[in-house]
């Protein structure tokens, strides 16, 4: 008959050296975890807009918007903020920005370059759309909704 003590004591003693040899290695070690990332999120620059000056109420809205989205590469376009009425559109370009000590950023400007897109229907006539700054301001700019335009 064969015994299976012999072998379960060395399973056990392997086990044993392998937890305890795991934990000693990440105590000798000197590293200290890494802090996860802060982050915020703040309004874009924005430059200026394209867009088309008149749509039908059944077109896709498309603005283009061009500006500055930070002053390095821990700032990064994160979404559009909308808030919509029959007769505006207030389309907020949200910034996020890695503020964590240790983080890695290049020192190259961030710009903005990213397409709005509104779904219809419009209802007919003047469509505003206004676009906060950072400065308190407001960019505003008209899109004429009408029938038969395309």
């Amino acid at each position: 008959m064969v015994s299976v003590r012999p072998f379960a004591v060395s399973l056990l003693a392997g086990i044993v050296a392998l937890v305890v040899g795991g934990a000693s290695c990440s105590m000798l070690s000197n590293s200290e975890p890494k802090a996860s990332p802060s982050l915020e999120f703040h309004i874009a620059q924005v430059d200026s807009l394209q867009f088309p000056e008149v749509i039908a109420p059944s077109d896709t809205l498309n603005v283009e918007f061009y500006g500055t989205v930070g002053p390095d590469g821990c700032h990064s376009f994160a979404r559009f903020d909308v808030e919509a009425s029959q007769r505006q559109l207030t389309i907020t370009p949200v910034v996020r920005h890695v503020t964590s000590e240790n983080a890695m950023c290049t020192m190259a400007i961030v710009p903005l370059n990213h397409t709005f897109t509104a779904d219809p229907p419009f209802s007919e006539g003047a469509l505003t759309l206004a676009v906060p700054q950072p400065n308190g301001e407001e960019i505003q700019a008209v899109v004429n909704v009408a029938k038969g335009a395309s």
